[in-house]
């Protein structure tokens, strides 16, 4: 074993070696790093083609007018624009672009900057610009946070801003921040305690800051809770925060919510945005009088019942004189006169121009030969090994182990699933299924017997599943069901324990059945043992008395207070009862069985090397349909179309034997003769023994069924008349155009005529 290992270092010497010098002199150059940042904080990304098109309307569009009253910035499927106050139908100015998403720009009191959201550095974040899109600059550096409504405050030296830490957007605080820089602090935090009580709430999402005539004061809109769907009324309400005492007022209770605040420069008017009668709407309010009234409704639709990462209404705003206020919805922009309510469009036209990444096409080959089978199910290995049984597309097969061609064991017409072998190995007992029900069958595992015809067990027609013969071969036992429920889609109640005998009989009611798995034997052919799911393991006698419950096993738990390990998918005892074969998280274990009275032991796997009692996971990629051989020699499973046979004494062998050679190794790395070598050399030995280690002591032998299915491929001549079709011809559209099919394929496409022959 030590020459072994001196020749696989030797081998790796030489094969590292000359490569060292061609490195040291001619490194190769680095790949470009995408991840690197221009100087003002933007990501280099590249796009390959463009989209462009001229618009006079758009949905969802924040905007806010210029503190002169004569521009209007506002966004459009993620760039900037501005366009006069006044409309007139012009085109407007783009003054952002790229394929970064910009939105919910505002204008700062002086007119000369606009705070907008881009996640421009590969996250979203607060940034500033001039009014012509140019001197963008990162106000904030988060990488994994979420923003909404930013505003000047009246100052114009600071920016308040809604945001939440992490990419779901569940509870929004309400962040201060100056406008020349600093990591900002929160002024709404989530902690304790409660609306009214001058202190921040528990969950209090803090969404739609505005500033009013006194910037002492912040409106919000606020909400406890994070996101979610169907929720129940009332959920946003407006309040007030005092900037100087830190103390929360409320100021709406309605049963529609309050969104989105927006007050007039003088101080007489607040307009917010609340939901009527399936409806959203803008109401108005006098902030002298307290007298309210809707301003427009309805308008466009709100956001509260989802995930509000643009805020709960698109962005609006009062014109400076605070008659009116300026609004989107209904794909326009509006001037909405305050308070009569009277709007007016203000026209406009956009040259949209969206740069895109390479263009995410595929070709795909349509497969119109034999169809390949992707999976077998219930595979066993006969007792003597030599050959296996299973069931493929509701039919079942049987094959000569490790290569033999697999062949069909009835010509029935019935879905045929579940087999299982008889003691001997003579015999698959199965079960069947079809419009009339099911049964419990058998047939001759050579296909010979009575003409390789099936001997049907069971009389009367009803579900059966999961059929085990007895180890004496007296009787077949299963679990029995409703027919009715299954004919009916319906996996209700009344399931039970039946045995049949294996000549065939009236079966006979052992117990109800509360399992998860499959009925089976150890060597006592007395007890019947299966899977009762969060029970564990359990078995009875034929009579169904004396209960015993053995083993629970459990695997991952999901992260959440309180959670519990989730239970195994399937537990099936050895033969010689000293140990169990798990499934669970798709995984398969080889699980012992202690023996130590009182409650059932409980064994956890997703961590092997922490269990109770040895535990060995047996699947890299996982398994499905697990089993024990005769004489708990070997255990098996499949994946896919690949039958695996797992034998632990060999893995037990070559486990030891991995020791060993461990030892070998890390000797081997301390040895003189490796540590002459130059440190680069010895750095890839102990990499290449590093790597070495991690491959699996054992590969269970893997035996892959092919089998072929003609492909049903339907035949004829198929018409689709007077459809209007969008072609793949440039920008053709056929109004009233015919589609013929033949043969599964499309053979013409163009404007209605005749019928075609046949």
């Amino acid at each position: 074993m030590r020459r072994l290992l001196a020749a696989t270092f030797a081998a790796a010497v030489l094969s590292i070696g000359p490569a060292l010098p061609a490195r040291a002199q001619a490194p190769s150059p680095a790949a470009p790093d995408t991840s690197k940042k221009d100087k003002n904080g933007e990501l280099p990304l590249a796009t390959t083609r463009t989209v462009e098109f001229e618009t006079s309307e758009g949905t969802w569009m924040s905007l806010d007018v210029s503190p002169d009253g004569r521009t209007i910035a506002f966004e459009l499927l993620g760039d900037l624009y501005t366009m006069p106050a006044a409309g007139g139908g012009g085109a407007a100015t783009r003054i952002t672009s790229g394929p970064a998403f910009d939105s919910q720009p505002r204008w700062s009191p002086d007119g000369k900057r606009i705070v907008f959201l881009s996640d421009r550095s590969g996250a979203e974040n607060i940034w500033l610009c001039d009014p012509d899109g140019k001197n963008a600059k990162a106000l904030t550096k988060g990488s994994n946070n979420l923003y909404a409504s930013p505003e000047w405050a009246p100052d114009g030296n600071y920016i308040v801003a809604s945001r939440t830490s992490g990419v779901l957007g569940s509870v929004y605080e309400l962040w201060l921040y100056h406008k020349d820089g600093g990591s900002g602090t929160a002024m709404l935090r989530v902690a304790a305690g409660g609306l009214g009580s001058g202190q921040p709430s528990v969950s209090m999402n803090t969404l739609g800051a505005a500033f009013g005539k006194d910037p002492r004061y912040i409106w919000v809109s606020r909400h406890r809770g994070g996101f979610g769907y169907d929720l129940q009324y009332p959920l946003w309400q407006l309040a007030i925060y005092d900037r100087q005492t830190g103390r929360i007022f409320p100021q709406t209770d309605l049963y529609g919510s309050a969104m989105r605040p927006v007050l007039s420069p003088d101080g007489k008017w607040l307009v917010y945005a609340t939901r009527y009668d399936a409806e959203t709407g803008l109401r108005l309010r006098n902030l002298q009088t307290g007298d309210e009234q809707w301003l427009v409704y309805p308008v466009t639709r709100d956001d509260e019942e989802s995930r509000f990462t643009r805020d709960l209404y698109p962005g609006f705003s009062f014109t400076p004189d605070s008659k009116a206020i300026v609004a989107s919805y209904g794909g326009k922009i509006w001037r909405v006169e305050v308070p009569s309510g009277q709007a007016t469009a203000i026209p406009f036209t956009a040259q949209v121009a969206l740069g895109l990444g390479p263009l995410v096409r595929f070709a795909y080959r349509v497969d119109t030969g034999a169809v390949l089978l992707h999976q077998i199910r219930n595979a066993a290995p006969s007792p003597d090994g030599k050959r296996l049984v299973f069931s493929a597309l509701d039919r079942l097969y049987v094959m000569d182990l490790p290569g033999g061609t697999p062949r069909r064991l009835t010509s029935d017409t019935v879905h045929e699933q579940v087999p299982v072998w008889s003691p001997d190995g003579l015999w698959i007992a199965y079960v069947t299924w079809g419009n009339a029900g099911g049964s419990i069958s058998k047939v001759r595992a050579d296909g010979r017997g009575a003409g390789g015809a099936p001997v049907r067990l069971t009389a009367d027609a009803a579900f059966y599943d999961t059929p085990a013969w007895s180890p004496d071969g007296q009787r077949i036992v299963a679990v029995k069901g409703p027919r009715s429920q299954r004919l009916t889609a319906h996996f209700g109640p009344g399931y039970e324990l039946v045995w049949v005998p294996a000549g065939g009989g009236a079966p006979t009611r052992i117990a109800p059945y509360d399992g998860w798995g499959r009925p089976h034997f150890t060597r006592d052919a007395s007890r019947i043992y299966y899977y009762a799911g969060p029970e564990g393991l359990v078995s009875i006698r034929y009579d169904g008395t004396d209960r015993r419950a053995h083993l629970k096993v459990t695997g991952y738990t999901y992260p959440g207070p309180g959670a519990e390990p989730q239970p195994a998918d399937e537990i099936l005892i050895s033969p010689d009862t000293d140990q169990v074969l798990a499934q669970a998280s798709n995984n398969v274990y080889l699980v012992t069985l202690p023996m130590v009275g009182g409650p059932t032991p409980s064994i956890n796997v997703s961590d092997t090397s922490s269990a109770a009692f040895p535990v060995h996971r047996l699947t890299r990629i996982g398994g499905d349909f697990i089993g024990w051989t005769p004489g708990a020699k070997s255990v098996y499973w499949s994946i896919g179309r690949s039958f695996f046979r797992y034998d632990p004494a060999v893995a037990d062998s070559l486990g030891k034997i991995r020791v060993r050679v461990d030892s070998i190794r890390a000797d081997s790395l301390k040895s003189d003769s490796v540590k002459a070598l130059p440190d680069s050399v010895q750095k890839r030995l102990k990499a290449r023994s590093d790597s070495l280690a991690k491959l699996p002591a054992y590969e269970p032998p893997r035996v892959d069924v092919t089998m072929h299915a003609p492909r049903d491929v339907p035949r004829g001549t198929v018409v689709l008349r007077g459809a209007r079709i969008v072609s793949m011809k440039g920008d053709e559209v056929i109004e009233n155009g015919d589609v013929v099919v033949t043969d599964n394929r499309i053979v013409s496409v163009g404007p209605r005529g005749p019928a075609p022959p046949g």
